[in-house]
């Protein structure tokens, strides 16, 4: 009786251990090809072997430096978008199956339903972002490991903040690699006005187009900026900077008044001049519908900034490095408007501002960019208006 328990024990044990090896197998099969699968599925290679994404953010980002730089590093799809520790990796992957399932629908097949969903795209990878405090970009752009004195005057100064107010990378640079949703964050900015609301705020720019022309187009000498287009959050904030007299302009003093532009005038004037769109150049003739009169009229409305001297390629270098972070790699600015549009501004009226900011008369984003603006040579800012006065010219080939 022994012996036969003896041989029954004997093979239960060889069982057991054959099906513990079995699982063993299946189970490191299965972690072999699920950490192959995760590892495939990051490669640039995958993400851009779509149509979507290789004809609009790739083509994006192969114009940036992330893909091509002087220290020849290049940073891939997944060294931005997937997390590198494995819980918050297998996390996204999870997140990127509804990625794949709106793929699969077709919900941007096409570059036009890829733009229309372009902001909502963006905000959703901004939030995700902000949420783990631009953990993936601080895996190369610790401020530890900062060589503050390579960067930009602004850029140094930014960032040195940054670090002490604990502020996160992607608060800043947005539209660093892909190209921001510019006519959708415009749009996003701008509240459509009533008929009643538009009929009163014409009223108001009556008063206003003395200086800054019936359009809102701004004058040729650059005396008077541009509003039209511009972002309705920085106009209301500029209005009130008048108003307290943080801002000191001659011009604007008898309008800047409680009485003369209370608040709920600023807020129809802003956003009415926020809602016209300039074209930078005449549209074609139609002969058969020709009007002297309407074409008259559309001339008025084509701002076109003349090119000015200067050496644009230096100049678009020099804005790379001081400016883009805060006014957007195409110099329209950004949604929450703390940054104008610089590009279709005139060009006088920019190195004017320039020299104010360099004199401390009119305050930049902080105090100390007086000292920044003063390091800059007569050169230098020539060749910057130069590529910002061929910005607006590129703006209409998108």
């Amino acid at each position: 009786m022994n012996l036969v328990r003896q041989h029954f024990s004997a093979r239960g044990k060889r069982a057991g251990l054959i099906a513990a090896l079995f699982f063993a197998g299946v189970g490191i099969i299965f972690w072999g090809g699920f950490n192959t699968a995760m590892e495939a599925t990051s490669q640039l290679e995958f993400c851009i072997s779509c149509h979507e994404m290789e004809s609009t953010v790739y083509q994006e980002y192969r114009q940036t430096a992330h893909y091509s730089n002087g220290s020849g590093v290049r940073a891939e799809c997944a060294d931005c978008h997937v997390p590198r520790d494995w819980m918050h990796k297998v996390t996204r992957k999870v997140q990127a199956s509804r990625e794949l399932y709106a793929w699969a629908l077709g919900s941007v097949d096409t570059r036009e339903k890829f733009e229309a969903r372009r902001l909502h795209l963006a905000e959703r990878v901004w939030r995700s972002m902000r949420e783990s405090d631009s953990r993936e970009c601080r895996n190369c752009h610790d401020f530890a490991t900062m060589e503050l004195e390579s960067q930009g005057r602004f850029a140094a100064r930014a960032h040195h903040d940054a670090s002490q107010d604990g502020r996160s990378c992607i608060d800043c640079h947005q539209g660093v690699t892909h190209r921001l949703p510019r006519e959708n964050l415009a749009a996003a900015a701008r509240v459509e006005l009533s008929r009643d609301d538009r009929e009163y705020a014409e009223e108001i720019n009556d008063t206003c187009a003395g200086c800054h022309g019936e359009f809102g187009e701004g004058s040729l000498d650059g005396e008077y900026p541009r509003l039209a287009g511009m972002n309705p959050q920085y106009l209301k904030r500029q209005i009130e900077h008048f108003k307290s007299r943080e801002r000191l302009n001659l011009p604007m003093l008898p309008y800047a008044t409680d009485r003369e532009l209370p608040g709920e005038d600023i807020d129809i004037i802003v956003h009415y001049l926020a809602s016209i769109d300039l074209p930078t150049e005449l549209p074609e003739i139609e002969e058969e519908s020709f009007n002297a009169l309407d074409r008259l009229q559309q001339s008025k409305q084509v701002v076109n900034i003349a090119r000015y001297p200067g050496n644009p390629g230096a100049g678009a270098e020099l804005y790379a490095l001081e400016c883009a972070a805060c006014h957007g790699a195409d110099a329209y600015g950004k949604a929450d408007g703390d940054a104008p549009q610089l590009a279709g501004q005139h060009s006088v009226y920019l190195k004017r501002q320039i020299a104010l900011f360099a004199s401390a008369e009119r305050r930049h984003d902080d105090a100390r960019d007086a000292e920044i603006f003063q390091a800059f040579g007569e050169k230098q800012i020539d060749d910057l208006l130069a590529w910002l006065s061929l910005a607006d010219d590129a703006a209409t080939r998108h």
